[in-house]
C-alpha cells in the first residue's frame, strides 16, 4: 500500500465534523482510536508503505500511540481544570524518547512580497483607521476573545490567503458591510504548517511527515459545534499548541486550513484556503507588537462599494498576471451549493484585485500620511 492511498481514506478529510450530541472529548478519543486501529491492522498484516518503506510500520504505530495518548491526557487534564498539566502533557507528546516531532513538523517559509488579507465589519463608507486592522493593541487586550489559536486577553494577528476566505471566516457578512486590507510580507516568516498537503507532486516523505502529526492536525481542525458557547472545547489543543509555538524563537506562527468550508470529495472549491495566526512576541502595555510590525506593510482600507465608486462602477479586464495572482490561492469557489464560480469572476475577487493594486505602507505610516493631508 502506498501512503497516498492510506491518507485518501475519508478519516483524513478536513474539517473534522463531530456528531450533534456526542461529547467532544469522547469524539476525539474515538477519532484517535480509529486512526491507530488502521495503523495496527497494517502492522498485523505485516504491511508497509511501499513509497516510504524505510519507515517501519511498527515504529510508526508506537510513535502514533504515544502522541495520541498524550493528546488524550491533555484533554483529561484540561477538563479537570489543570491547564498547566495539560500543556505539559502536550509538550511531552511532541518531544519524547520515541520521537521528537520537531523533526516531522512542516515549517513553511514565506519570503517578501507574499499577500494576505484581513476584513472588518463596517457599514460606513469612510475608510476604517488602518491600525485597527492589525492585532488588537495591548491597551485593549480586554477585547481579545477566545479564538481557535489564541486565548482571551492575548493578542494574535489572524490573516487569510484570500478575501474570499476572510469572508467565509466571518460567516459571510453582507458584502456592503465590511472593509478589507492587504498585508504584504517584508520579512521572512517561518510558519508551522498544519494544512493537508496536495497529493499531486508531493514527495512521499512529506506525506509521511503529515501522517506523523495527523493526531495533532485532527485535534486542531474540528469544526466548532456551538459558536454561542463561551467555552469551545474545539479550541483546547490549538490554543495549547500556539503556546508551545510561542516558546520557539525561530517560529512565527501556525497556518491551517479553514474549518468554515466544505472540502469533501463532491466539493467544487479549488485552491489553497489557508489561515495564518501570528502571536505577538512583545509584551507591552500599549501599542502594537514591534516584531509583527516589522514583518508587514499594509494598504489603506477599501470596500466593495468604495472600489465601485472609485472605478465608476466598471469592471476592468484582468491582465494575465493578475489572474495568476488571484488563482494562486482561490481558483474556484462555491458560494451557491452546486454552482462553480471562478474566483476572478466574483465580486470578492474584484475587491482582491483592487487591493493588489493599492500601495502598501509600513504599519503606522498610513496614519501619518492621513494626518499630513
Amino acid at each position: 500500500m502506498k501512503i497516498t492511498e492510506f491518507l485518501s481514506n475519508e478519516l483524513f478529510l478536513l474539517p473534522i465534523i463531530q456528531p450533534p450530541k456526542q461529547d467532544f472529548k469522547q469524539f476525539i478519543f474515538k477519532q484517535l482510536d480509529s486512526f491507530n486501529l488502521k495503523l495496527t491492522e497494517l502492522n498485523e498484516q505485516q504491511t508497509h508503505f511501499d513509497d516510504v518503506s524505510h519507515y517501519p510500520i511498527e515504529r510508526i504505530c508506537n510513535r502514533q500511540r504515544h502522541l495520541s495518548d498524550q493528546i488524550k491526557a491533555t484533554l483529561d487534564a484540561y477538563y479537570n481544570g489543570k491547564p498547566s498539566e495539560a500543556f505539559r502533557n502536550l509538550s511531552e507528546g511532541m518531544i519524547s524518547n520515541l520521537k521528537n516531532f520537531n523533526d516531522v513538523l512542516n515549517v513553511r517559509t514565506y519570503f517578501s512580497d507574499e499577500n494576505f488579507y484581513r476584513i472588518r465589519l463596517h457599514k460606513e463608507n469612510f475608510p476604517i483607521e488602518i491600525n485597527s486592522f492589525f492585532h488588537i493593541p495591548f491597551e485593549k487586550r480586554g477585547l481579545v476573545k477566545t479564538q481557535r489559536f489564541s486565548i482571551p486577553g492575548f493578542p494574535s494577528l489572524y490573516l487569510g490567503s484570500s478575501v474570499y476566505l476572510c469572508w467565509e471566516e466571518l460567516n459571510r457578512p453582507n458584502i456592503n458591510e465590511f472593509q478589507a486590507v492587504r498585508l504584504r510580507t517584508t520579512n521572512r516568516l517561518n510558519i508551522i504548517d498544519l494544512a493537508p498537503p496536495k497529493f499531486d507532486n508531493v514527495h512521499p516523505d512529506d506525506l509521511y511527515n503529515y501522517l506523523m502529526i495527523w493526531p495533532l492536525v485532527m485535534a486542531c481542525s474540528v469544526k466548532v459545534r456551538n459558536y454561542e458557547d463561551t467555552f469551545k472545547p474545539e479550541y483546547i489543543i490549538p490554543q495549547l499548541l500556539l503556546q508551545w509555538v510561542r516558546e520557539k524563537e525561530d517560529i512565527d506562527g501556525i497556518c491551517y486550513q479553514t474549518t468554515h468550508m466544505n472540502f469533501k470529495k463532491n466539493s467544487l472549491v479549488e485552491g489553497e484556503f489557508i489561515n495564518i495566526v501570528l502571536p505577538v512576541k512583545d509584551n507591552k502595555s500599549r501599542g502594537l507588537c514591534d516584531h509583527l510590525k516589522s514583518k508587514f506593510e499594509m494598504t489603506f482600507a477599501t470596500s466593495i462599494q468604495l472600489s465601485q465608486c472609485a472605478n465608476n462602477g466598471h469592471n476592468y479586464i484582468y491582465l494575465s498576471n493578475e489572474l495568476e495572482s488571484l488563482n494562486k490561492h482561490a481558483k474556484n469557489i462555491e458560494v451557491i451549493p452546486g454552482r462553480i464560480t471562478r474566483y476572478s469572476d466574483s465580486i470578492l475577487g474584484e475587491l482582491e484585485r483592487n487591493l493588489n493594486n493599492l500601495t502598501t505602507w509600513p504599519i503606522g505610516q498610513q496614519q501619518e500620511e492621513m494626518a499630513a493631508d
